[in-house]
């Protein structure tokens, strides 16, 4: 008697293995399909490529520097005449660039120290619309002239013009806890 139930738990237990095997193989092929190209239109471009990289290390990089070190001479020569910008705490900007290295350097008057972490940056190209974009990603920890300590998280996505100068700069922020 012992030897059949034995007998019979190895068989239950084989049938019990195989049926799971199928049922494995099954979900195989039903796998979701993930969305094509085809299933969504991009309202301004889904066609890009690889971009110059010398925008990103000489606009984008070198102004989040400058931001770190307290310093804007000779920033204006990475921008176009005019400017917009839309900045992460919900204000705009559209004007000379001048002006709006006048107004970083307002902000940045009242913090005493910047320690900026790139955490990733790519340039990129819009080949329909015939534009190079550089993207960046940046954690910025701060100390304003109060001593009160600030960690935000930023999103950059900067257009360039036909003359390689910044003319759209979009930010988006995230305050981080302490």
């Amino acid at each position: 008697m012992k030897q059949f139930i034995v007998v019979a738990a190895i068989i239950l237990f084989a049938v019990a293995c195989q049926n799971e095997a199928g049922t494995k193989d099954e979900t195989k092929t039903t796998e979701t399909k993930a969305p094509t190209a085809s299933m969504f239109t991009a309202n301004y471009s889904s066609a890009f490529e690889m971009g110059d990289m010398a925008l990103a290390d000489k606009a984008v990089l070198n102004s989040w520097k400058n931001w770190e070190a307290n310093k804007f001479d000779g920033l204006g020569d990475f921008f176009a005449d005019t400017v917009t910008a839309l900045w992460g705490d919900g204000t705009t900007f559209t004007g000379p660039k001048d002006s709006l290295i006048n107004e970083w350097k307002k902000v940045r008057a009242n913090i005493t120290t910047v320690v900026d972490s790139v955490d990733a940056y790519m340039p990129v190209y819009s080949t329909d619309k015939k534009e190079n974009w550089v993207l960046i990603w940046v954690v910025d920890y701060s100390t304003d002239k109060k001593g009160v300590k600030d960690t935000t998280s930023y999103q950059e996505t900067w257009r360039f013009n036909k003359d390689g100068k910044a003319d759209l700069v979009m930010q988006y922020q995230r305050k981080r806890k302490k």
